[in-house]
C-alpha cells in the first residue's frame, strides 16, 4: 500500500519497500534487474490505491501488459535500505499507460524508469482504449502530467 502526495507538477504515488537480500549482487547492490520488480510493485499499488485492482481487471478481460521498460542508473542501493518508488502518469491515457518512475532513497534519486504498457482486450489480444473509469480517475487524481 502506498500513499499520494501532490508535487508542484501534480499528484505522484509513493510505494515504500524494504531492500530484500535476495535483490543484492554480490558487489552488494540491488541488481539491477531487481528494479523492474519494483517499478511494478509500485504500479500496481498505484493501480489499487486509485481504486483499481489489477487482478479483477483481468478477470473483466483487461490485461496491460509492458511493451517497453527504460531504466537509467544513478546510485546504487544496499541491503536492508529503505526506498520510495514515486510514480505518476506522464501523458493522458488511450490504448498505452506511459509512467515514470524514481526510485529513492531520502531525497537521492537511485533509479529513474519509463515503462508503456498496452491495454489488451484478453479474449481477442488485441489493444483497446483504456476503461474510461480508469482515465477519468487518474485525470481527476492528478496522477497524469502533460
Amino acid at each position: 500500500m502506498g500513499m499520494f502526495i501532490a508535487t508542484v507538477a501534480g499528484q505522484v504515488h509513493v510505494h515504500d519497500l524494504r531492500v530484500r537480500y535476495a535483490d543484492t549482487d554480490r558487489m552488494d547492490m540491488v541488481y539491477h534487474g531487481a528494479y523492474a520488480a519494483y517499478l511494478e510493485a509500485a504500479r500496481v499499488e498505484m493501480l489499487r490505491d486509485a481504486g483499481f485492482v489489477y487482478a479483477q481487471m483481468e478477470r473483466e478481460g483487461t490485461l496491460l501488459p509492458v511493451v517497453q521498460l527504460e531504466l537509467t542508473y544513478k546510485k546504487p542501493a544496499r541491503y536492508d535500505e529503505e526506498l520510495e518508488v514515486h510514480t505518476h502518469i506522464v501523458q493522458p491515457l488511450t490504448s498505452k499507460l506511459e509512467l515514470h518512475c524514481e526510485v529513492r532513497r531520502g531525497e537521492d534519486i537511485l533509479v529513474v524508469g519509463r515503462v508503456v504498457l498496452v491495454f489488451v482486450d484478453g479474449s481477442s489480444g488485441r489493444p483497446k482504449r483504456a476503461p474510461e473509469t480508469l482515465s477519468q480517475t487518474m485525470s481527476e487524481m492528478g496522477l497524469v502530467w502533460s
